[in-house]
């Protein structure tokens, strides 16, 4: 049966569209979802399907979001190869964790392969020191201090490409990577 990785954009995030993860889990299974499986609190999702079709699954997903919460949630689905490409195809960082401290090294999954337009004007405002490149679907940061500090925020990357983002750091991309990999 197919496992994927379903991304949650902008759950749980400064105190909005809370959603916790056990009721998450449960509720998943019970539309017919199996061994499902959370990461952190950040809306990350490994589960099995027998549906074949990743945009049917984001988009019931993001339905059953609507009707249980009340939240319009975009939905990312990947399978354990995207992600796998993803993570070698990081121009800033191997595939180790980052160490203590301040997280430098992200992924913004987007929904579609920017155009040109779309990543002058990222880098026509991006401000600082923060660096980046866009390979496929995914943009890729190299932060210069923290998120915290970055404007290469998603709502920033969504209003400069035109497209949706979900932001997730090295080291829990390479956390989701090893939960696919450990369902073989």
């Amino acid at each position: 049966m197919p496992v994927y990785l379903a991304l949650f954009r902008g759950i749980n995030v400064s105190g909005h569209n809370m959603i916790k993860m056990d009721a998450l889990k449960k509720l998943m299974e019970a539309e017919g979802y199996i061994n499902v499986e959370t990461y952190i609190q950040s809306g990350n999702v490994v589960f099995e399907s027998p549906q074949t079709n990743r945009d049917k699954i984001a988009k019931d997903l993001e339905i059953l979001m609507y009707k249980e919460y009340g939240h319009n949630v975009v939905i990312f689905i990947l399978e354990e190869a995207d992600l796998a490409k993803i993570v070698a195809n990081n121009p800033y960082a191997k595939r180790e964790p980052e160490g203590q401290g301040v997280k430098k090294f992200f992924v913004a999954f987007l929904s579609g392969t920017p155009g040109g337009a779309g990543i002058d004007q990222l880098k026509k405002y991006n401000r600082g020191d923060d660096v980046f490149k866009v390979i496929d679907n995914v943009l890729y940061l190299k932060l210069a201090t923290s998120a915290a500090d970055s404007k290469l925020t998603n709502v920033f990357i969504e209003n400069k490409m035109n497209i949706k983002a979900t932001t997730r750091n090295w080291n829990t991309t390479l956390k989701m990577l090893e939960m696919l990999e450990g369902r073989r």
